[in-house]
């Protein structure tokens, strides 16, 4: 966890150099560590600028941020959701 958040606060760095460099906007490092709304915003605006280096920022942000990675990442469907679209697959076919 603890080098978790050294790499968070590392890229929240670049992120706030960048936004400043190319569209003189500031954000707050510490809060984008410690703030899960904050981050996606911060997040949301890098991702607005268009630049690749803020889009590849941006989403390893999304990835080591310990606030944002569980929702960030797409959930595989159940064992329950397969099994039913298993079953019906073949009601008006053969099989």
């Amino acid at each position: 966890m603890h080098g978790e958040m050294e790499v968070l606060f590392s890229l929240a760095g670049r992120v706030h150099v960048l936004l400043r460099r190319e569209i003189n906007r500031m954000i707050d490092v510490a809060w984008l560590c410690c703030n899960a709304e904050y981050a996606r915003e911060a997040v949301r605006l890098a991702r607005e600028v268009g630049s690749d280096e803020l889009q590849k920022l941006a989403g390893r942000i999304e990835e080591v941020h310990p606030l944002l990675a569980y929702a960030s990442r797409p959930r595989a469907p159940s064992l329950a959701v397969i099994a039913a679209q298993d079953e019906n697959k073949y009601v008006a076919t053969l099989r």
